[in-house]
């Protein structure tokens, strides 16, 4: 299974261990998609932060993550939050199996 489809799947279940669990101790984090709604972007780092990141994320309401496809190394898939509905992109660099580096923009 690829490391995509397993951070989509515990998108869906709003898992933040298991989120965090593919991302390696220095991972970095960085989602411009708010950007498209007038809000800052999300910028995290490190395995414990992105935890804390999902962990807060999920307590207050969580993602509605749909339509999601996989190509490699980027997944294109919908984010509702709230009222709002992102198409998103998001490619993740990978080293020794766990996520370094993933990047997401709203399109």
């Amino acid at each position: 299974m690829s490391i995509l489809l397993t951070y989509s799947q515990a998108l869906k279940a709003g898992d933040a261990f298991a989120i965090s669990a593919l991302f390696a101790e220095d991972a970095r984090f960085h989602d411009e998609a708010p950007v498209k709604v007038g809000l800052d972007p999300i910028v995290v780092s490190g395995h414990v932060n992105i935890e804390e990141f999902y962990r807060r994320t999920f307590k207050r309401g969580g993602m509605d993550v749909s339509n999601v496809g996989i190509n490699g190394n980027a997944m294109r898939y919908d984010v509702r939050v709230g009222q709002v509905t992102l198409l998103c992109l998001g490619v993740v660099r990978e080293e020794e199996g766990l996520i370094k580096e993933y990047r997401v923009i709203a399109v």
